[in-house]
């Protein structure tokens, strides 16, 4: 098994493409992380389910706050509204590690361990993003591991 073989193509979506979008992509693709690219088509991010609900969530609530401001559905329905057209370059999360296929599988768990990820983007050597480790190959790499003797 090389790394190779655990990676799977990526969901990949601009900057500048829209809540909507991002959730489109989400819904019709059947995934729960999208990777993030600029203008350059280099990886500059990504987005997950939960950044999709973060960004509903006005800047000045917190808390409790936050469970009353949805306690309607028509609260809901205005904050999706609000996020509608809103730019995936601002919500999106930052905090990623990528790697390569040239890294080993130990690297690969270390990385998921160390950024506490279920799923790694992987890029080309000018950052250009070609696919991600999921859950199901960060479990394949334990596996193997397991009955190494």
């Amino acid at each position: 098994m090389q790394v190779k073989d655990i990676v799977k193509p990526a969901v990949i979506i601009s900057e500048n493409d829209t809540f909507e979008v991002a959730l489109k992509a989400m819904m019709t693709q059947n995934t729960n992380t999208l990777l993030v690219t600029d203008d350059d088509g280099k990886l500059s991010g990504e987005v997950t389910v939960t950044d999709l609900l973060a960004a509903l969530v006005p800047d000045i609530l917190n808390g409790n706050e936050v469970v009353e401001h949805f306690a309607s559905d028509d609260a809901f329905i205005a904050s999706i509204e609000v996020v509608r057209d809103l730019p995936v370059g601002e919500f999106m999360s930052h905090d990623y590690s990528a790697l390569t296929l040239n890294d080993n599988f130990t690297a690969i768990i270390a990385t998921a361990i160390a950024n506490e990820r279920a799923r790694i983007p992987v890029v080309d050597t000018e950052d250009r993003p070609i696919g991600i480790i999921s859950r199901q190959g960060l479990k394949q790499i334990l596996n193997k591991f397991l009955h190494v003797k």
